[in-house]
């Protein structure tokens, strides 16, 4: 038995009474089919309603509805004292302010999308309404983003404060039509608002390239415009009370004045330490044909190892592998130190799995086991 879908006879309606035709169970889930239904499943880039399904004993807390050979399921977690049961009546329950921010969402896609294509002789070629915001793709022609984002977004205003009839009708059994009276006619499964009045205020957040071919919109609409609007005050909040309580622009200008400063005085103070590190590590060289060689494992990253090697090499007669925990190692000899060694210690890593780049007297690469290639190394001196 297909199920009914009451939402295209008015997406308004908040409550519907139903029958369950037929019960899954999934993990800490119940899945339920109805004979006819209120929710909205997912699909055509609009998201699915939430709400309750409610009898006797028991509520299901609706997470996800979709459809599948013409029935709508209905998923979520069962609060109650029994199981839902076949052809047991049942009240519907949609979250309508969720709903009808989908709507808006919706609508203000299909008015977007004919301005772009009207003005500009775009054709969206993606669509989606995510949890903060929604998203077209359209294709790159090397726009100026400011000035199309000014002038899109102030068009869309206009065409809203119009307010302009929204119809739905079916073309035939399969076809269902959207039409935004004198600009755009789109075959349509989503659910939409009867007039564009109703979207209110229509924001671009964000317009960028998103590949070669592609520019991506992201908006906001509607209800929505107020929940970024408070978030971003709260964030606003946060950020000024964290700076002080100055004026935002200057509290942000000095923070970054002053972070400079740190990294300047920490990149300073990082040359220092390696430097003793470095002066460190040749003190504890192991000598070997009048060679200093210096072998050990730092708890650095493989940057801050080469600094400390480029300090070493500025020593004549210096030979060594420095590696981190991870088994990134830089092996090296000064300048004044002949190949023969230095080769003889590669060519044994080489047997251990050392993998790495080629050269004379600077070579970073890696090994699986950094204990066992220093002390392999360690076996041949």
């Amino acid at each position: 038995m297909n199920t009914k879908k009451i939402f295209y006879n008015d997406p308004n309606i908040v409550n519907w009474e139903s029958k369950v035709i037929d019960i899954k169970k999934e993990n800490n889930f119940f899945i339920l089919s109805l004979s006819e239904t209120i929710f909205y499943p997912e699909g055509g880039g609009q998201p699915y309603d939430k709400g309750e399904i409610r009898s006797d004993n028991w509520i299901l807390l609706v997470s996800h509805v979709w459809e599948e050979d013409g029935k709508i399921w209905h998923k979520g977690i069962l609060n109650g004292c029994r199981e839902p049961l076949i052809d047991e009546k049942v009240e519907l329950y949609v979250d309508i302010d969720l709903r009808r921010e989908y709507m808006e969402q919706h609508t203000a896609q299909h008015l977007l999308s004919a301005l772009i294509e009207k003005n500009y002789s775009l054709e969206t070629t993606g669509f989606q309404i995510l949890e903060d915001h929604t998203k077209i793709e359209i294709p790159y022609r090397g726009f100026d983003p400011k000035g199309f984002v000014n002038e899109i977004e102030s068009t869309v205003n206009r065409y809203i404060k119009e307010d302009i009839s929204v119809k739905v009708y079916w073309k035939d059994e399969d076809i269902r039509i959207v039409e935004i009276v004198g600009l755009d006619v789109n075959p349509c499964g989503g659910l939409h608002v009867n007039r564009l009045g109703e979207i209110g205020l229509f924001k671009i957040v964000d317009f960028y390239k998103k590949n070669n071919d592609l520019w991506r919109v992201e908006f906001v609409a509607g209800s929505r415009i107020l929940k970024r609007l408070s978030m971003r005050e709260e964030e606003y909040k946060y950020i000024k009370e964290k700076l002080g309580n100055p004026d935002i622009y200057d509290g942000i200008s000095k923070l970054f004045t002053k972070l400079e400063t740190l990294e300047k005085d920490n990149k300073r103070l990082r040359e220092r330490i390696n430097k003793y590190v470095a002066k460190e590590l040749i003190g504890l060289a192991v000598n070997k044909e009048n060679i200093r060689i210096v072998l050990n494992i730092l708890e650095e990253d493989i940057n801050t190892i080469k600094f400390v090697v480029q300090e070493i090499m500025k020593e004549n007669g210096i030979l060594g592998i420095i590696l981190n925990s991870q088994g990134q190692a830089i092996i090296f000899r000064s300048y004044d130190v002949s190949t023969g060694l230095f080769n003889k210690i590669l060519e044994k890593l080489t047997e251990i799995g050392w993998k790495g780049s080629k050269g004379e007297y600077f070579l970073q690469g890696k090994v699986e086991d950094p204990e066992k290639a220093i002390n392999y190394i360690k076996s041949l001196l």
